[in-house]
């Protein structure tokens, strides 16, 4: 346990074996705006937007929970015209995976928004960058799945199913529901149509539930084809709800550094991972919005080795997160046989 609090922007001091271990990344939304801005800013020599300046501003003035999060949506630093060029969705995107490469990622599972999923070359952009990187690192794999907010008219949202789906085709591999109002209780009804649709067509499920409040846990759970809850935070302060994630064996996507920069807990050390895990609650780690929240996957592996879990603990959530990862059997077979090989000879 780490003697004094933990900030999010404080240096850590990585443990070599925790820095090698093969690491899987399943909740990383695409941060479209601020990957653009890094690769724009390094093409032209200007500096980037100051993230760091902007999370200790952010925790420092801003109430947390809703608020924070409604502040994280409100910086965009690089333009929607500048992203409209498939070079630049493809670089943007190689950012993203080259980080998670360096820090020894075999596997991320990026959310991407309405405005990439629709486009008709979505799918080829993230195969390429995913080509490139593998380049350089080839224990590295990415899959893509969406992100459908249930903030538009039906017409509108039935428009980006209908992409979805087409994406599915050409490997998109889930759907990440995240309902409005998000911190109180919604009304499911319309998610449920889709995800049985959803999984009919092969795509697996997750979604945004209790990150701020219980609220939509109950709701959440119940959804058809549903394996996995990211965030969840405040199911581990309602036994029922922790009885029920672990008789169905959901898994929660823990995502630390986010979780304490919006508010979601004070401290890491007031983190629920360790109560999940003593529940029979299946974990694994993601980073989130690292570009905004100044973290990396092997951040999140360490702040979580600083919380108590082990190098084989943490060796074994790497193999949980490939179990429940939406990928393809023979993908999850070649990551499987890959981290039995680094167990083998480390």
């Amino acid at each position: 346990m780490h003697a004094q609090p933990l900030h999010p922007l404080d240096a850590i001091v990585v443990d070599a074996q925790i820095a090698r271990l093969p690491k899987v990344d399943l909740h990383i939304h695409q941060e479209w705006s601020p990957r653009l801005d890094r690769v724009l800013a390094r093409r032209t020599g200007h500096l980037a937007y100051d993230w760091r300046s902007w999370v200790e501003q952010l925790m420092a003035t801003t109430p947390p929970g809703m608020p924070r999060l409604r502040q994280l949506a409100t910086i965009h630093p690089a333009s929607k015209a500048a992203d409209s060029t498939t070079e630049h969705v493809i670089a943007r995107l190689e950012d993203l995976f080259r980080e998670a490469a360096q820090d020894g990622a075999v596997l991320v599972e990026v959310r991407l928004g309405d405005d990439t999923i629709v486009r008709p070359d979505c799918l080829h952009a993230f195969r390429e960058a995913e080509r490139r990187v593998q380049q350089h690192y080839p224990q590295f794999h990415a899959e893509a799945i969406a992100i459908l907010r249930q903030l538009h008219e039906p017409h509108h949202r039935e428009h980006i199913v209908h992409a979805c789906f087409r994406a599915a085709a050409e490997g998109l591999r889930g759907l990440d529901f995240l309902y409005e109002p998000y911190d109180t209780e919604a009304d499911w009804t319309p998610i449920y149509h889709i995800a049985e649709r959803a999984t009919a067509v092969g795509l697996g499920i997750t979604a945004h539930a209790g990150e701020f409040s219980r609220a939509n846990l109950h709701a959440a759970v119940r959804t058809p084809g549903l394996t996995r809850l990211g965030h969840a935070v405040h199911a581990a302060r309602h036994p029922d709800v922790l009885e029920q994630l672990a008789q169905r064996g959901i898994t929660v996507e823990c995502c630390l550094s986010c979780n304490v920069v919006l508010g979601a807990v004070e401290t890491y050390d007031k983190h629920p991972i360790q109560q999940f895990r003593a529940a029979g609650v299946p974990v694994v780690l993601g980073t989130d919005d690292p570009v905004q929240v100044c973290t990396t996957i092997g951040r999140e592996y360490a702040i979580a080795h600083m919380l108590g879990l082990g190098v084989a603990d943490l060796l074994a959530m790497t193999r949980t997160a490939i179990d429940v990862a939406f990928t393809t059997v023979a993908r999850r077979t070649q990551l499987q046989t890959a981290v039995r090989a680094w167990n083998a000879t480390n």
